[in-house]
């Protein structure tokens, strides 16, 4: 009869009174699966700012991002054991934050219309000069990406929006690389679509 391999419990990685900013983000979440208060707190602090603005700009700047905030690290908390070794941690908050966000517009049972934190991208470059035609476009551009199905608006959003790779994108939505670049490419000509034919 073959034993048992005997299970080791977690251990908090951190020595009592150390710093936490000498672990990693793979250690603080490995410290988070014990149950450590202070790690916690520190995942949350470095990573809260990137969570909220996607959630904001996948809720369309409408109400709820705290909420999914707060949801999306409670999430990660009651995860953090499962956690695997070598992926990136802000890609997996993104996961997280992202299935979140589709079971809120399920539960709500209404798509978001406008995503105003593509706005705000624009307010922070330099102003330039636009002409009419290139007002009318950019007015037109979140309902666009707005009017995008759930998947489309997040692939866009990681990789246009947000600035992540290609394959921490995919890895954070749970695609391969091949079906996330499909669904970029379609959101871009959607987009570009709407935008260019006042649809």
């Amino acid at each position: 009869m073959a034993t048992l391999a005997p299970v080791i419990p977690l251990r908090p990685l951190r020595r009592p009174g150390a710093d936490l900013a000498e672990l990693g983000d793979e250690g603080v979440v490995a410290a988070c699966a014990t149950g450590d208060a202070v790690a916690r707190a520190a995942l949350f602090e470095r990573h809260v700012d990137a969570i909220h603005r996607f959630t904001n700009r996948m809720l369309c700047g409408r109400d709820g991002a705290d909420d999914l905030v707060q949801a999306t690290f409670l999430a990660a908390f009651g995860a953090a054991a499962r956690f695997e070794a070598g992926r990136s941690v802000r890609s997996w908050l993104y996961g997280i934050a992202a299935n979140l966000v589709r079971d809120h517009a399920r539960r709500e049972g209404r798509r978001r219309r406008v995503l105003s934190a593509v706005a705000d991208c624009h307010r922070d470059e330099p102003s330039v000069a636009l002409d009419a035609v290139a007002r009318e476009r950019l007015a037109r551009l979140p309902a666009a990406i707005a009017a995008l199905s759930h998947d489309h608006r997040a692939a866009l959003v990681l990789v246009d929006l947000e600035g992540q790779a290609g394959r921490d994108a995919a890895r954070a939505l749970g695609i391969p690389d091949g079906t996330l670049w499909r669904r970029v490419f379609e959101a871009r000509r959607a987009v570009r679509a709407a935008i260019e034919g006042g649809r």
